[in-house]
């Protein structure tokens, strides 16, 4: 559980938590992998922002001492919390994609390849040993990501592959098969190790029954802030049920709202603000760590991408120094040409060994440095669950301006005598009918006031977890990172070495 959090008082600056990688250079050469910091975090005292802050009781620090504020960089001081498991263990996989036919009706069957679909084939298996298969259409996906960003507002639920604005025609090439597999299977295991989401019963439902989700036309919960939720993690409203897909009404009574907020140069009280400093605190730390992760994963991508090079140079090189070598060796006439032959080959079969290990080298790179593009890939889920905040109090506003008009409707009629029975009659009903219409509204603003409490908790939560993992995953990329550099030196290392040492005759020789 976390430590009570103190109330924000204090303004913090943006560059407290800005800290270096220290590195221990007082180390002797013999022992440098033993006391390398990235392997080996040497352990200290709290930094002195933190130290700092806590004094002056910045809201900022838990009472246990530990920053929540979005690390850009996590540091060998910075204290790693170990990830929140996840509650089901999932091993999850999507293979087989299928072509099936589809009757298409109207303007869609003139479109080619819009007569078919592909599904694939989802296969799951728990801890227990169990294992389930069954076939989901993209379709599908998306009805799973509508059904839990419906069920779990304010949470940083993982976003769902784009759907292609083309797909009929890009979906006959194979390679596009292939990459909605991988990106479908990466947004499953996102929602398994989500600590909440991975609970959800239409999660379950989607994994295990074959029948899938009943599915609703028009699904898109997160541009409705009237839905309510029935899960652990919402409010259920007493009212009756909507149908399904978009409110458009709702949606366009909040817009009508905001172009309000804007022009009105009086607007009816109570106005409804984000208030929450701490909040608003992290809200622009995160933002600033969007930016930092966006330029630091396109330099990532440009290491690779250098790495990649200069691993083909490689390996063309030592397929030019073998046909030089089958060249000496074919063209030999004397003894001398032989023996040169025999070292021009045995140096192209070592740039072959030395290629084939920055291949495997270049796997790992990709690997670890592919955590910066996770995160960044997450930042869409952290605004889509500060969308649902910004909508549920957007809503609330618009309930808190539609009391105040009734509210003056009232004050008027009350005010204005009537002149018969029959017109002090029709107006007791239309002030009876405006306070009924009053009372559903304030049970409607109670309800909505309980759904925008509940998301503030579920963005709170949020972001204690999303610091301590990507404190946690970032200091794990750097230690994968630095120990596959080393492993894979070294056996360059070794692999030059023996070549010396074969062509040791042949350079004394020539001395």
């Amino acid at each position: 559980m976390m430590a009570a959090e103190s109330p924000a008082t204090v303004n913090h600056p943006a560059d407290q938590h800005l800290e270096t990688l220290a590195l221990d250079s007082s180390s002797a050469a013999s022992a440098a992998a033993s006391t390398d910091p990235l392997l080996h975090p040497p352990p200290s005292p709290s930094p002195p922002s933190a130290r700092a802050a806590a004094a002056n009781g910045d809201p900022f620090v838990e009472e246990n001492g530990e920053d929540e504020s979005p690390p850009i960089l996590p540091t060998p001081d910075s204290p790693v919390v170990s990830r929140e498991p996840s509650p089901l263990s999932y091993q999850i996989t999507v293979t087989d994609p299928k072509k099936h036919d589809e009757a298409a009706t109207g303007a869609a069957g003139v479109i080619p390849g819009s007569g078919s679909y592909f599904s694939y084939l989802v296969t799951t298996r728990t801890a227990d040993g169990s294992e389930f298969r069954v076939r989901r259409r993209f379709r599908d996906v998306v009805t799973l990501a509508d059904r839990l960003a419906a069920t779990h507002r304010g949470l940083f639920v993982p976003a769902r592959p784009d759907k292609s604005i083309v797909e009929g025609q890009v979906m006959q090439r194979h390679e596009f098969v292939n990459q909605r597999c991988v990106a479908v299977q990466r947004y499953l295991c996102r929602i398994a190790a989500h600590p909440t989401v991975a609970r959800s019963d239409d999660f379950r439902t989607f994994l295990t029954d074959p029948s899938g989700i009943p599915t609703s036309e028009g699904e898109s919960p997160r541009f409705n802030p009237s839905i309510t939720a029935a899960s652990p993690t919402a409010v259920t409203t007493p009212t009756t049920p909507t149908k399904g897909g978009r409110d458009f009404f709702g949606m366009f009574k909040d817009l009508k709202q905001t172009v309000a907020n804007g022009l009105m140069a009086v607007r009816p009280p109570p106005v409804e603000e984000e208030t929450d400093a701490k909040f608003l605190f992290h809200k622009a730390k995160l933002e600033q760590l969007e930016q930092q992760l966006a330029a630091t994963s396109q330099q990532a991508e440009a290491f690779a991408k250098a790495h990649e090079d200069f691993r083909t140079t490689t390996a063309h090189l030592g397929m030019t120094f073998v046909k030089l070598a089958k060249f000496e060796k074919d063209q030999s006439t004397c003894s001398s040409h032989r023996t040169r032959a025999v070292n021009i080959n045995n140096f192209a079969n070592a740039v072959v060994k030395v290629s084939r290990s920055q291949t495997k080298l270049d796997a790992e790179i990709v690997k670890h440095l592919d955590t910066i593009h996770k995160y960044l890939e997450t930042m869409t889920s952290v605004h889509n669950a500060f969308t649902d905040r910004s909508n549920a109090l957007l809503h609330i506003q618009s309930l808190s301006s539609d009391l105040f008009a009734l509210h003056n409707r009232v004050a008027k009629l009350e005010s204005v005598s009537s002149r018969g029975i029959d017109q002090e009659r029709t107006r007791y009903q239309k002030v009876e009918e405006l306070k009924e219409t009053i009372r559903t509204s304030e049970d409607a603003k109670s309800h909505a006031r309980k759904e925008y409490e509940l998301i503030k908790e579920n963005n709170m939560n949020e972001i204690k977890r999303f610091n301590k993992e990507i404190r946690q995953d970032l200091v794990e990329m750097m230690k994968g990172f630095v120990t596959s550099q080393v492993e894979q030196s070294d056996n360059i290392a070794s692999i030059w070495a023996k070549l010396a040492e074969d062509t040791k005759g042949y350079a004394e020789r020539r001395s």
